[in-house]
């Protein structure tokens, strides 16, 4: 059987995500986290629209001491209120009225003088009113002091975030700052997943036999992580007719991405092609040429993707790295073309490569490059865990000091998950 090369599945996965990607949508804020910006997103009036206090005390004008004009008390609550900017008069010279950090100053304020550096006294001219000293030694009637400028952060207009961001809570922070309630993204792609295997087991030892599930809390946090939302975790045996049945509900709920684990192969005992023939799929990938993960199998159904994973736990991890991020990345809103782009970087320690095929190396990251963490066998989880990306080594291996492409791990501190690079692909600090 010919093995589709990565670089090609990567391809052929990317141009079907692209075919089946929604159109973007207008969402309320909190609907948006982690999703990518369909457009730009610009500054409906300056921020901060009125100049504000960055200081707890007195807006002053002129020299002191300085007349408190008072504010008037709120209804049934006697706190003192502090009224638009616009709706107060403007300050005369010789007069303060308290302020606190972020509210409105009033139009003639010179600057803001600290609390901790102003005090008052009766004024003895006029009883029942208090005047404002400063303290000798303060610098806060420097003209502009403590004062927040309107537009200082941004202008009506300026562009705040560009389209392709990924919606991170700085960013939702940013657009809410602005005056916005909703933004026009691409929703984040629909996952379920589907586990089989008559011998794995979920909790307790492992006797003869059996073997612990590696992929049930994995890959809804990997796919988290990746910018997708997993919907739904289904386990299943062996039988095709069983899994037939889950593929179908998942189809029913209109998911883009069903994930599957195990039985990829061709053997028996591998219920994925004989369940995918039966459903009418078309197979756009029937096994890859890397090592772990050859038998990866990538199909179309209706409206959705079917990506299985192969069931040796490293393997299935490698797949959905070398694979699944891209479908992802593009059923996101990523441009084709920048979702299949390769991460460069320097091998610091010899990378050894497999037999035949492209080898998915755990790696992990050091200053000068990666290099590898070993326990790296398709059945093994130990190098895994503490690697930070999937080096792709060819056959002859990679030298130290010699330049190889990696696959960084969306989890991982440094990860694929930022801000969005050219024509929304999910930038990361491996890149330049």
């Amino acid at each position: 059987m010919s093995l589709t090369t990565l670089a090609e599945a990567r391809r052929c996965a990317a141009d079907a995500a692209a075919l089946l990607r929604g159109p973007a949508a207008q969402a309320p804020m909190h609907e948006c986290l982690g999703a990518m910006l369909a457009e730009d997103v610009h500054a409906p009036q300056p921020i901060p629209h009125a100049t504000t206090s960055a200081m707890d005390g007195w807006a002053v004008r002129g020299a002191g001491p300085w007349l408190l004009i008072p504010e008037a008390p709120e209804p049934r609550t006697g706190r003192t209120a502090l009224s638009p900017a616009d709706q107060r008069p403007a300050l005369r010279e010789g007069e303060a009225v308290a302020v606190v950090t972020g509210s409105p100053i009033p139009r003639g304020t010179t600057s803001v003088l600290r609390s901790e550096h102003g005090s008052l006294r009766p004024d003895a001219g006029a009883p029942g009113r208090e005047l404002l000293h400063a303290r000798s030694d303060t610098v806060d009637l420097e003209p502009g002091r403590h004062l927040r400028p309107a537009g200082s952060e941004a202008a009506a207009g300026d562009l705040l975030l560009r389209a392709g961001a990924t919606v991170t809570p700085a960013v939702a922070a940013m657009a809410a700052v602005a005056g916005h309630d909703t933004l026009r993204i691409h929703p984040r792609p629909r996952v379920r997943l589907i586990c089989t295997g008559e011998e794995v087991i979920t909790s307790g030892l492992p006797g003869p036999g059996q073997v612990r599930d590696a992929f049930e809390i994995s890959v809804p946090a990997a796919v988290e992580a990746m910018g997708g939302a997993t919907e739904g975790v289904e386990r299943v045996g062996d039988a095709v007719e069983a899994l037939i049945s889950s593929l179908q509900e998942g189809l029913a709920s209109r998911a883009d991405l069903l994930l599957t684990t195990g039985g990829t192969a061709r053997s028996e005992a591998d219920a994925l092609l004989p369940a995918l023939r039966s459903l009418g799929a078309e197979l756009l990938v029937d096994g890859v040429d890397m090592r772990p993960g050859h038998p990866t199998v990538l199909a179309r159904v209706g409206g959705s993707l079917v990506l299985g994973l192969p069931g040796n736990p490293l393997a299935g991890h490698a797949a959905l790295a070398g694979i699944g991020q891209v479908i992802l990345d593009v059923l996101a809103g990523a441009d084709p073309r920048d979702a299949v782009g390769m991460t460069k970087t320097i091998a610091v320690e010899p990378l050894p490569g497999a037999r035949r095929g492209q080898r998915l190396l755990p790696v992990e990251r050091r200053s000068a490059g990666v290099a590898p963490v070993g326990h790296d066998s398709p059945h093994m989880m130990r190098g895994f865990a503490v690697a930070a990306a999937f080096a792709l080594v060819p056959p002859e291996g990679v030298a130290a000091g010699e330049t190889v492409e990696v696959l960084p791990l969306a989890w991982h501190a440094g990860g694929t998950r930022s801000t969005g690079g050219p024509r929304g692909r999910r930038s990361s600090p491996w890149d330049g």
